[in-house]
Order: structure tokens, then sequence, then C-alpha cells
């Protein structure tokens, strides 16, 4: 069936008008998507009844007698102690076959305790296409509203949920994906609805979309640059197989790095830094810590205790919390009055990666908001600060505009990047810390180097290097092709 939307505008509180009035339909699988703050998460949250108190919603959509699944951006904190059946809701054959399917992983017996973070996150958006797909059995015309499901994901785990949301819609259920990762959502999709702001919005089937506000992920730029059909953008086999694809070389950006030989180095002992060995850390970098099993919280430890030993301080600091509800300026001046910098330099450097409110708090921006306003405050620090995650919720545009910050500007202090987005990490940071899983041992070692020599001990290698080039960037392949 299909979903019309009309004239659908949000008022939310402390924010103002966030979305509309905008009109497109939703048929098959909808991928929502544009720049941060264009309002894609509060047209997710009109459908899915999942505004907050007070929002105010004006428009119309035929959703009468339609059932309604709505899965957020924020993880649940779900109990240890419940079963992956019990998260899911299914313990049947179908469950089984989703849960092997996404996570290549079969007891659904299993405790959420005995999983990886990483792994539970996924869980909501299972249990919403199964929960989907049950009710699509019994006759009920069926509508599952997905904002940003893979915002806390390995990259392995956002492309078995990118299938899993096609083989459900090619079920019959109707989806409406708000997401940033084009990579692994375009190529699912049948439609785009790309919201440009204002109540602006393209709407396209997928095989002819191409965005007007956002960047293309590098595969799919790289193969129109090179002339390749439109169908064949998302095919890095058939894109491995151009001679300039696979004769070209990594390059390092002239002028773009911060670490340079002169500047002084910050030995860690092995001990200090829970890593096997030795190392030295170069004040100014920025450097990306890994996990090679994606044990995020294993990773934060050793960033922490590289922080505390670049500041001399006697163990490593406890992790920050952010308040949400104080207005950003007032944040700004504290963070800045006690670590030092400016604070209306700082909420303008988040500005330019997404729109941000010095009156208004960070629980009343976005997630990409609130991940360009911790990113800013952190670059305005006199100390060594360490970024979990700086590019969740970020679209594609803002994800580039911090990584070439994060690489280019100069910096009294290093910055400790820990993430799993492949893209963000060779392109942002100096020298990656690739870390060793856990269950290969102590004697396992780390591998610290370069992106271009570092990137293949990746768990999930850049786009290009999984097409069969050492290149990372578009511009190393089309500087020769041209």
């Amino acid at each position: 069936m299909t979903i019309s939307i009309d004239g659908l505008a949000v008022w939310l509180p402390g924010r103002g008008i966030a979305v509309g009035p905008l009109s497109f339909d939703i048929r098959g699988l909808t991928l929502l998507t544009g720049r941060s703050g264009t309002g894609a998460s509060a047209v997710a949250g009109a459908l899915g009844g999942a505004l907050p108190a007070g929002a105010l919603v004006r428009g119309s959509w035929t959703t009468k007698g339609v059932s309604i699944r709505y899965v957020g951006v924020s993880r649940l904190d779900l109990l240890l102690d419940l079963t992956v059946a019990e998260a899911l809701g299914d313990a049947g054959p179908r469950a089984e076959q989703l849960w092997g399917s996404v996570t290549g992983l079969e007891d659904l017996g299993a405790t959420l305790g005995d999983l990886d973070p990483a792994t539970c996150a996924v869980l909501p958006a299972l249990r919403g296409v199964l929960g989907s797909s049950v009710a699509r059995d019994r006759g009920e015309p069926t509508l599952l509203v997905l904002d940003q499901p893979m915002t806390h994901l390995l990259p392995d785990l956002r492309v078995g949920l990118g299938r899993a949301l096609r083989r459900c819609a090619d079920g019959g259920v109707d989806i409406c994906w708000v997401e940033h990762d084009l990579a692994v959502a375009v190529p699912q999709a049948d439609h785009v609805v790309e919201l440009l702001g204002g109540g602006d919005v393209v709407v396209l089937p997928a095989e002819r979309w191409s965005p007007r506000t956002l960047p293309l992920p590098p595969e799919a730029a790289l193969s129109r640059a090179l002339g390749h059909p439109r169908a064949a953008w998302w095919d890095l086999e058939a894109l491995g197989q151009h001679p300039a694809v696979s004769s070209a070389v990594p390059t390092v950006p002239p002028g773009a790095g911060r670490a340079h030989p002169a500047l002084t180095t910050v030995p860690v002992p092995a001990v200090r830094a829970g890593v096997g060995h030795d190392l030295e850390v170069v004040v100014g970098e920025t450097l990306g810590i890994v996990p090679g099993d994606g044990d995020r919280a294993r990773a934060l430890a050793v960033a922490r205790r590289l922080a505390a030993t670049l500041d001399a301080e006697p163990g490593p600091r406890p992790p920050l919390t952010w308040p949400a509800h104080v207005p950003l300026g007032r944040l700004a001046r504290t963070w800045c009055g006690a670590r030092g910098g400016d604070p209306a330099a700082a909420l303008d450097r988040a500005a330019r990666v997404a729109p941000v409110d010095h009156t208004r708090t960070l629980a009343q921006h976005s997630p990409g908001e609130r991940r360009a306003v911790v990113w800013a405050l952190s670059a305005a620090s006199a100390q060594t600060e360490v970024l979990d995650q700086p590019e969740a919720g970020l679209d594609a545009e803002g994800r580039r505009l911090m990584a070439t910050a994060l690489r280019s500007e100069n910096s009294a202090t290093a910055t400790v990047v820990v993430s799993h987005d492949p893209e963000l990490l060779v392109r942002a940071c100096h020298r990656l810390l690739v870390l060793p899983p856990a269950d290969e041992g102590t004697e396992a070692q780390a591998v610290l180097g370069p992106p271009a020599l570092v990137a293949d001990h990746l768990p999930h290698p850049p786009a290009l290097r999984r097409a069969g080039s050492r290149a990372l960037r578009v511009r190393d392949v089309w500087k020769d092709a041209r």
C-alpha cells in the first residue's frame, strides 16, 4: 500500500518548527535523509507517535487501519538477564533465521550479558522487523518506522540489518527509514526522500537519486566520476576492476597534517597504555583507536589511559557525563572556564558541522547536533580529550567537515578518537592504533601506524580497500584517472 503524507509540520518545545510543511509518499522501503537538523527524526517521531510532550503536529497521513511500529535512535537499556529470544519477542524459526542472518549467531537462549553491547544494539530494530512481519502475516497493513537504527552498530551489523530491512519490505511491510549511512541504506531502498530544509524535499526512486545537500559515499562518488552507470555505483567488485582503481596509491593531503617530526612525543609505557608494548604519542596528532574485536569499552579504557599520561594525571579520568538540560551557552562557558578555550568560538565551530543554538539545551538538539557540540568543546580544551564515536548521528557532510578539522587544525594537545567508522578514521587520524582481539591473548600485539599502512588491519577496511585498491580516498584515484 501507499502511505501519503500531506503538509506534515512539527513544532517542538524549546526548538520551534523542526520540519515542514512537507509532502511525500511511503511505498516499500522509503529512505529519509538530509543534513542534520532538517527534521527527518521529527518526521519519524510524528509517524511513530514518539514526539516529546508538548510537541505540535500539523498535516495528515493515511494511517487508518495501519499497524505502526516505531524504533528510535537511542539504544534501549536492556536487562542483561534477558535472553535474545525475550528481547526479540519471538523464539520461533523466523526469529532464529533473522538473528543468525544479521549477527552470525545462533543461540536465542543466550543472555544479553553474554553479548557485546554493539550486538545488543541491533535488537530493537530486529524486534521491530519481527513484529511488523507478524502483523503483515495477519493481513494488517503495516508501517515500520526506524530512526537511525544503525547509529551504534558495527559496520558488518549495519550491512546485515540493511539486508534484513530489504527482505522485510519485500514481504509486504512498508518501511520509513531515517538514516545517514547512505552506503548501506541507498542500495536497499526503493525510494529516497531527501529533506532540503524549509519544507523542500526531493523524492526519487533510489536508482535515480543523487544527493543535493550531501556527499556521495566514496564508492559511489568514484564510480560516478569514472563514468560507471548509476546501477553500478555501489558495486565494489566492478569498481575494483577499473585500472585506475587497482593501480592507485594513497597520498597524504598537502599541508593537512598536524603531526610533525619536530613536535614533542610522549612515551607511554606498556603497563600504562594497556596494549602490551610501549607507545609514543605525538603532541598535536589525532590518534584513532580501533578495537579489533568491536569491544569499544576496551578501546575507551586504552584511550583514557593515554589521555591521562599525556596530561600527567595519576590515573585515567572517568567518562564524561554531559548535562542534558543546561543551555549550550552556559555549558560552553562552564566547560571552557574549566578546560580552556573560547566558548563562543567553540559553538561557532559546532555550528559549521550541524545547526546548534546556544539558548537551547543538549536535550533539545538532535543526536548529531549533540555530537557536534561535544566535539567542538573538546577541540577547544587545553587538555587531551577522548572522543567516543564523534561521528554517531552526524550526516555525511558533517562527518566530512569534522574529519577535515580533526586532521588539519593546529592543536597544542593530542586528540584521541575511538570509532568503528573506517572512512572517518582514515580521513581524520594521523595514526591508527588497532587493538588485537581479546581472545588472542596478552601476547598479541597492537598495530600502530599511519592509515595508509594500517587500513588493512582494520576489522572493516575503508570502501576503496574493500574494492581492492591501495588508495584510501577518491582523490587518490581521480588524480591519476583524469
